[in-house]
């Protein structure tokens, strides 16, 4: 996979592929909104208060899928509560990333773990 990653220390604690956002003081904490402008990147690990957790900046990544579910027909995907991704849409939310189509998943449910590129927040919409 080419991927960019990177080391930040866990403001709280954080599940394994949860997007995640950088606060103020240079740590990261779980995505929550698509809305979201500093979402980073993807944690590899999950990590508590205080652990540094490797990031995915950029590249290919897994994700949680979040409740509505992502099917391979989705192109882009936005940040949701819990650092999960839903399919992009409604106005002013901001796309993280592509789906990687996936033959043996075509389409995911909540929980989940899917395959995307992540870019950071882009694509308003």
């Amino acid at each position: 996979m080419n991927q960019t990653i990177q080391s930040f220390v866990a403001a709280g604690a954080i599940t394994e592929f949860a997007l995640v956002s950088v606060n103020t003081a240079g740590k990261v904490a779980v995505t929550t909104a698509a809305t979201d402008t500093r979402c980073i990147g993807v944690a590899q690990r999950a990590a508590s208060t205080g652990e540094t957790v490797d990031v995915i900046i950029s590249g290919l990544t897994r994700v949680i899928s979040g409740a509505a579910g992502v099917a391979n027909s989705v192109t882009l995907v936005m940040a949701a509560t819990g650092g999960t991704v839903l399919a992009h849409g409604t106005s002013g939310n901001y796309s993280i990333g592509s789906v990687i189509p996936n033959i043996n998943q075509v389409s995911s449910s909540s929980g989940d773990q899917i395959l995307i590129n992540f870019t950071g927040p882009q694509n308003k919409i």
